[in-house]
């Protein structure tokens, strides 16, 4: 179990074996305000061999389940970094071509394989951000479940759009969801690819780690 800290905000990661599922379990958990109101975020690997030692399938079968409320952008690379070191993902297929990576201004169809998803990325005025938002499509598909990555402006008044650094960055889980891993692993790519994922200017403090 590791407690990380950001902004004043305290997030638990934990990992174990889930026997309901014949996986293995990275859990993230927000620590701060009342029980259930943190977010929840976490990532099965399903076991090859469940009777006996744990051996992971590909990364192709992982799913992340999104359960809802915000994640600062640096925990989550944090949580990215714990599985790339934790040699977990085996077989991993992960595309970092411009071609899959790119996001044009148009809604933008990915497929794993019988769902298909959407990426749509616009400035959200309300919030003063540019929005990052990744949904699933599809005659099954009745709930509105979806996460979103809100990078907010650093001059709205003025424009065009500059991003504040990447300690103002946050996800943000709307409902339940469960979703494949290399969906998950390919929006934040494709979100980095962007260039709109920048570190903070010298001086400017950051949260503790």
């Amino acid at each position: 179990m590791e407690i990380w800290s950001h902004d004043g905000k305290l997030y638990e990661l934990s990992s174990g074996y889930s026997l309901p599922d014949d996986a293995w379990q990275y859990e993230l958990m927000g620590l701060t305000g009342p029980p259930g109101t943190g977010p929840y975020l976490s990532v099965l690997i399903p076991d090859a061999t469940p009777d006996g030692p744990f051996t992971p399938r590909p990364a192709e079968d992982i799913v992340v389940h999104a359960g809802g409320g915000i994640v600062p952008w640096p925990i989550l690379e944090k949580l990215a970094g714990v599985l790339d070191s934790s040699g977990d993902l085996v077989y991993e297929q992960r595309d970092l071509s411009a071609e899959a990576t790119s996001l044009p201004l148009t809604l933008n169809v990915w497929s794993h394989g019988d769902r298909r998803y959407e990426v749509n990325h616009f400035y959200y005025g309300g919030i003063e951000a540019w929005s990052y938002e990744l949904y699933e499509v599809g005659p099954g598909n009745t709930e509105n479940n979806f996460i979103d990555v809100r990078i907010p402006d650093a001059s709205p008044e003025t424009g065009p759009f500059v991003p504040l650094s990447v300690d103002h960055v946050t996800l943000t889980m709307n409902g339940r969801w469960k979703l494949p891993w290399p969906v998950f692993r390919r929006f934040l790519d494709a979100i980095r690819a962007a260039g709109d994922i920048i570190q903070a200017p010298d001086g400017e403090p950051t949260p503790a780690a």
